[in-house]
């Protein structure tokens, strides 16, 4: 049966170069046997690249206790054969490309503990026979393209553990009976269609640890005897749930991710979630949750995610925020906070993202950002921040985005940006900056993305562009720079956006290779400066200057020479004719 097994494989040749008919079987690569009878009990193929099919000829295999496939690339269907192995407890088929139905006769498989069929292309509903599995602890569904209702029958399973059915197409509600089994600590039911509201009764699910809900259509208010559980992870986030917060979420003391993200919850943040000293992801974001950010957050010691951007929020930003010493990434984005951002946020050293787009926060950027030498993001875009920019933020040596844009600042920028040797993006347009672009900026050798655009930026643009080899876009559009357009910027082979447009730059564009595909809109608005072009697109709809000016010459000289051949000839035409003389007739007779 083993070599059988081994031709439905197709490209096993290889990985099972040692099943050979001819030699003991119990020594083959992934083969284990009875000691006694040398009956094949366990197969441990995983992650060998075969190919193929599972060949029915596993059904023989009667005393297989063990099988692990998973990590392959198997195709076709699982084989209704496999129902034979009647003493199999661990059957793990994962991460392959299996299709078809889950076959009705694994139900016959008394013994099995295991089942993980997770990520294949299986499909069609979920047996209800499997809760004729007395002994199932495991059974690992997700990430298939299943259909149907979650069998009611499966909450009766009396030892199952493991319910993880994410990522498939299920329907129907969620069956107050989940809470029968009082031996589950792991449910899953994440990215599927399941509409309803959450059963009254799931504050009798005392033994989950974790419940996952999210990303599926449920609907209602979250029940209030939900704070009954003690579960370490709550995710009802991407739902349609509505109503307040129940405060009673704050004595989950268990909690160590709370997410309710993206649902329409109304109401304040309850100031008690700052009891959670356990939390360590907290996202509340794409609420429509208003008030203020509770100072009693900066309690949850052990917080790395705060999450709470697109809701409705107002007030400031609370100071005991810079409490939280393991913080590790703040978004407060789209709000409606005021006030300036507290000095002592760089208190938390731990911060690697920081997002406050879109608030009417204003003051002056804190220096002390220097201080989190962890920061990779800072984004402090549309908001009402004046003054100049800090040089220390050149010290935040891992940032690789900086997003000051839509603000009120001014002064130069600054050149120690150009020490960011990580940066990917700077974004300091819509501001009032003035002075010139740092020659510094060429030391930005990661750097794909300069906006300086709509500012007061004056001088030359420095020639040290021309050493960003990684540079995607540079724009640089409606400001006051001068002279010539560097002629090592056709150097930056990665360029595919340009703007200088609506400045005062004065002589030609370089005639380079890769300046030739941008528009002559990248140009536009600088009179003193010389656009060549080569493509129909731009000679046809714009023109250059240079041959405009050659034309225009060519037309005014030839209508000067036309104009005076026509003065020449009408004037020959009505001269006078002098009177003939008698000397001047001709002479006849001769």
């Amino acid at each position: 049966a083993l070599m059988t097994v081994k031709a439905g494989f197709g490209n096993a040749a290889n990985a099972l170069a040692d099943w050979d008919g001819g030699r003991d079987h119990c020594a083959w690569r992934g083969v284990a046997c009875d000691a006694n009878s040398f009956a094949v009990l366990s197969l441990n193929l995983s992650n060998l690249n075969l190919g193929g099919e599972i060949s029915p000829a596993i059904g023989e295999l009667k005393a297989l206790q063990f099988v692990d496939l998973k990590g392959n690339k198997l195709t076709g269907q699982i084989p209704d054969e496999i129902g034979d192995c009647v003493s199999l407890k661990y059957l793990d088929l994962s991460f392959n490309l299996l299709y078809g139905d889950i076959p009705f006769s694994i139900s016959k498989l008394k013994q099995l503990e295991d089942l993980i069929l997770k990520n294949n292309q299986l499909t069609g509903p979920i047996p209800s026979t499997l809760s004729q599995i007395p002994n199932l602890k495991i059974l690992d569904l997700a990430q298939n393209q299943l259909t149907g209702d979650i069998p009611r029958l499966i909450y009766w399973n009396e030892v199952l553990q493991y319910l993880g059915l994410r990522g498939n197409s299920l329907t129907g509600t969620l069956s107050p009976d989940m809470c029968q089994l009082t031996g589950l600590w792991y449910f899953d039911v994440r990215g599927n269609n399941l509409t309803g509201t959450i059963p009254q009764s799931i504050g009798n699910c005392t033994s989950f640890e974790i419940l996952d809900i999210s990303y599926n259509k449920i609907s209602g208010e979250i029940p209030y005897n939900i704070g009954f559980l003690q579960v370490a992870t709550l995710s009802l986030q991407g739902n349609r749930l509505t109503g307040k917060i129940p405060e009673v979420i704050g004595l989950m003391q268990a909690l160590a991710v709370l997410d309710l993200s993206e649902n329409e919850l109304v109401g304040p943040i309850p100031p008690i979630l700052g009891n959670l000293s356990y939390t360590g992801k907290l996202y509340l974001h794409g609420n429509k949750l208003t008030g203020e950010v509770p100072p009693e957050l900066g309690n949850m010691t052990k917080l790395s995610y705060l999450q709470l951007n697109d809701n409705e929020l107002v007030g400031t930003i609370p100071a005991e925020l810079g409490k939280l010493e393991e913080l590790f990434e703040l978004n407060l984005a789209n709000n409606n906070l005021e006030g300036p951002i507290p000095t002592n946020i760089s208190s938390c050293t731990a911060l690697n993202k920081f997002n406050v787009y879109g608030n009417r926060l204003n003051g002056s950027i804190p220096a002390g950002f220097q201080n989190l030498e962890s920061l990779t993001n800072l984004n402090l875009s549309s908001n009402n921040f004046k003054g100049h920019i800090p040089s220390e933020l050149g010290h935040i040596i891992n940032l690789d985005t900086l997003d000051l844009s839509y603000n009120e600042l001014s002064g130069p920028v600054p050149a120690t940006i150009g020490d960011l040797e990580h940066l990917l993006q700077l974004n300091l347009s819509k501001n009032h900056l003035s002075g010139s672009v740092p020659a510094e900026f060429g030391n930005l050798r990661s750097i794909q993305v300069i906006d300086l655009s709509n500012n007061a930026m004056s001088g030359y643009l420095p020639e040290e562009l021309g050493q960003l080899q990684n540079l995607d876009s540079l724009i640089l559009n409606n400001n006051i720079l001068v002279g010539e357009i560097p002629a090592q910027l056709a150097n930056c082979f990665s360029l595919n956006i340009l703007n200088l447009s609506y400045n005062n730059f004065s002589g030609h564009v370089p005639f380079a290779k890769n300046f030739s595909k941008f528009p002559v809109e990248s140009f536009l608005g600088n009179p003193m400066l010389s656009v060549h072009c080569k493509d129909s697109s731009c000679g046809n709809s714009h023109g250059s200057k240079v041959n405009i000016r050659t034309a225009i010459a060519c037309i005014i000289s030839g209508f000067v020479i036309l104009l005076c051949v026509l003065l020449l000839a009408i004037y020959k035409t009505k001269r006078p004719q002098p009177p003939i003389k008698a000397s001047d007739k001709p002479v006849q007779g001769l």
